[in-house]
């Protein structure tokens, strides 16, 4: 397994937030994430990312997620 990829669970503990949500944001194509064996990892660089962008900003993430308009400033 590659170093630059983090336990669901060890990445929502650095992101201050919980696994849960993670999980349901790499389900809905906010966050990258893989399933290895029977357990999600997220890439390190989309924890960077995340962190960046403001975290778990609820409404953010949302528009992330659902909108595909390339003059939308979620992008």
């Amino acid at each position: 397994m590659s170093t630059d990829l983090v336990p669901l669970a060890e990445a929502a503990r650095e992101l201050e937030t919980t696994h849960l949500r993670l999980l349901m944001l790499v389900k809905q194509g906010a966050l990258a994430g893989e399933m290895l064996e029977g357990e999600w990892f997220i890439p390190r660089p989309a924890i960077e990312r995340f962190r960046a962008a403001g975290g778990d900003r609820r409404t953010d993430l949302a528009c992330k997620a659902s909108c595909g308009k390339s003059s939308c400033s979620c992008g």
